[in-house]
């Protein structure tokens, strides 16, 4: 899968090692906690990326954005991203169409970061997923895994993932 990442994220758990790092940082933090001009930053680099890579036919792309710890939280997170993104790129929102239910709980957050995910389900819309060419979106990306998770959801549910893009 094709991965596009803006900026080079350092976790907190690691020094800063210059001004930038912070900048990143303060981005990240404020896109997770659904900052309205931190979101509407992060679609333009977005949608400005995906008109260089598909001029107009960046219509036949939908970005899905991965999901949260919840349906509030995703909401939060991404929803005025993807109303933006989708607009700027004349394509499909796929926020309608990824349903959470339940809560993802963290067990403790550590470099290891374990989660229960008992209580927790995502819900992808087939009718609306398949045969679509989709580009999934997370805000940093660490391994990939999660992402790579996502893909394989959503290649379940009918649809062409053909790349990831985080901040």
């Amino acid at each position: 899968m094709k991965q596009f990442s803006f900026y080079e994220y350092l976790p907190k758990r690691y020094a800063e090692t210059s001004g930038r790092v912070s900048q990143v940082r303060n981005l990240i933090y404020r896109f997770k906690d659904g900052d309205k001009a931190a979101s509407l930053h992060v679609a333009g680099l977005v949608s400005n990326l995906l008109w260089r890579w598909y001029g107009t036919r960046c219509t036949d792309y939908t970005v899905v954005c991965v999901p949260s710890s919840s349906r509030g939280e995703y909401r939060r997170r991404f929803c005025y991203f993807s109303a933006v993104v989708a607009s700027r790129c004349r394509e499909a929102n796929a926020m309608p169409f990824v349903d959470i239910i339940g809560k993802r709980d963290a067990l403790h957050r550590t470099a290891n970061h374990i989660v229960c995910e008992d209580n927790y389900f995502v819900n992808l819309s087939s009718d609306f997923f398949k045969g679509r060419k989709v580009i999934v979106f997370d805000d940093l990306i660490t391994t990939g895994a999660t992402a790579e998770r996502f893909a394989a959801r959503l290649a379940e549910a009918g649809a062409e993932v053909v790349g990831a893009i985080f901040i």
